[in-house]
């Protein structure tokens, strides 16, 4: 009895400590984002420095990662509605691909198809973004705020963070 009581006291800690941390900052939100200088698959150059006044959502995701490419639908549903109102989201491929790569693979695989994504997709060949933001596992998003201020770091997607990440951008916009 007391083996059982113990097993169900180590489920519930851990539980704790994982679910806990589902919108944990790591030490990254209030922080200055790291500057960053990117060219998205059309050729399109991106600084964070440009963008200025601007919320910027940076979304790491790779192309054999499911939850990075169930996510994207979610992303774009959001680019759809706020880009015009100063959101920009930028796709950073952590795969270490080419542009070439990411439009084949689009224009091929039909899960990549039917996200229709429409905001930038940038290759990350020499892991540069991916050093910055320190990236540990995808998909990672990083909501920057008009000043250049991280205001969101989150690891990972389930279904419904969409609604989370929803309210951090309609906030940092003033709606």
């Amino acid at each position: 009895m007391m083996k059982k009581g113990l097993v169900s006291i180590a489920v519930l800690v851990l539980s704790l400590v994982l679910f806990s941390n589902a919108y944990a900052d790591e030490g990254w939100v209030g922080k200055p984002s790291p500057d960053f200088s990117v060219e998205d698959t059309n050729g399109n150059t991106y600084t964070l420095s440009d963008l200025k006044g601007k919320v910027v959502w940076v979304n790491f995701w790779g192309l054999r990662c499911g939850p990075c490419v169930r996510e994207l639908p979610a992303l774009e549903a959001l680019n759809k509605k706020y880009a015009e109102k100063g959101l920009v989201i930028l796709g950073v491929n952590a795969d270490g691909v080419d542009s070439n790569f990411i439009k084949k693979s689009f224009d091929e695989r039909d899960d990549l198809k039917q996200t229709g994504v429409t905001f930038p997709l940038v290759p990350d060949l020499e892991f540069v973004m991916i050093d910055s933001f320190e990236l540990m596992g995808a998909p990672l998003n990083v909501i920057i705020d008009k000043n250049g201020f991280v205001q969101f770091h989150h690891e990972g997607y389930e279904a419904g963070d969409e609604t989370h990440y929803e309210e951090v951008v309609a906030k940092l916009l003033g709606e």
